[in-house]
């Protein structure tokens, strides 16, 4: 799967936890923790902890609310799981070897046969509200759907815009597991998990062509392992013999860095 900013049930009500509790919340608890456990293991100390957290939460205190959004992150996973398979599966690309434009219901080569050869156990219409809302496809004029996105938008950048916060935090929490894990818990210097960046000050006009270098060699290392990782994904199970697992690509770019 790709998630573009990252298998919890195809459902459009309330982000619950097995416990009753929110997703949302509780993955923020765990976000929040592991940054404060990395700043921690780097040397700041709680008193200075506290202080930063107090001067964070009054510079985002006048963030407008967000439109809530229906997609859960078990939802968007599907979607990726949709969208890999309209990209690659001959029956549902054109000529050009391009994603084709789908009826909606149609016994084969059809959004519905999609959804039901990627995706078996969600609905078709389901599906189709939750790839619209997150900007993955749209209707054509003749009600055909059309893909407009390689990967699956989980926000769109714009401030009081819709964002799936299940997706996002799930993804900040798993890119954060990693340094937390590598900081903390690795057993040798050669057994991290795989966790690399590379620095330098440029011109600010080379930040475009970093950022379309970095789209098209990103892109190919997440193909690669997506392909991987879609023949070998298995629904998950409540015994602990599977856990969610992943890789992804990221540009930063920081400025007034002295």
């Amino acid at each position: 799967m790709q998630v573009e900013l990252g298998r919890p049930s195809d459902t459009t009500t309330a982000n619950i936890s097995p416990d009753g509790g929110n997703v949302d919340l509780a993955s923020a608890h765990i976000l929040l923790r592991r940054v404060f456990r990395i700043l921690r293991g780097c040397g700041i100390r709680e008193s200075e902890l506290r202080l930063m957290a107090n001067a964070a939460i009054t510079d985002v205190v006048q963030v407008p609310d967000p439109q809530p959004s229906r997609v859960t992150a078990r939802q968007a996973m599907m979607c990726c799981d949709v969208v890999l398979r309209w990209r690659r599966d001959c029956r549902f690309v054109d000529e050009n070897g391009m994603p084709s434009q789908l009826p909606i219901h149609a016994l084969e080569n059809s959004f519905e046969s999609l959804v039901r050869v990627s995706a078996p156990e969600a609905r078709a219409n389901t599906m189709l509200h939750a790839m619209l809302e997150l900007g993955v496809v749209r209707l054509t004029d003749d009600s055909r759907v059309e893909l407009v996105s390689e990967s699956v938008v989980t926000c769109s950048g714009q401030e009081g815009a819709p964002i799936a916060s299940e997706c996002v935090l799930e993804h900040i929490c798993g890119f954060l597991g990693s340094v937390e894990f590598n900081v903390f818990e690795k057993p040798s210097r050669a057994n991290g998990r795989f966790e690399r960046a590379c620095y330098a000050s440029v011109p600010r006009e080379l930040v475009p062509i970093l950022q379309q270098l970095v789209n098209s060699r990103g892109q190919a290392f997440v193909d690669a392992i997506d392909e991987w990782l879609s023949r070998r994904s298995t629904k998950p199970t409540d015994n602990n013999d599977t856990v969610l697992v992943g890789a992804g690509a990221y540009v930063f770019i920081r400025d007034h860095f002295a």
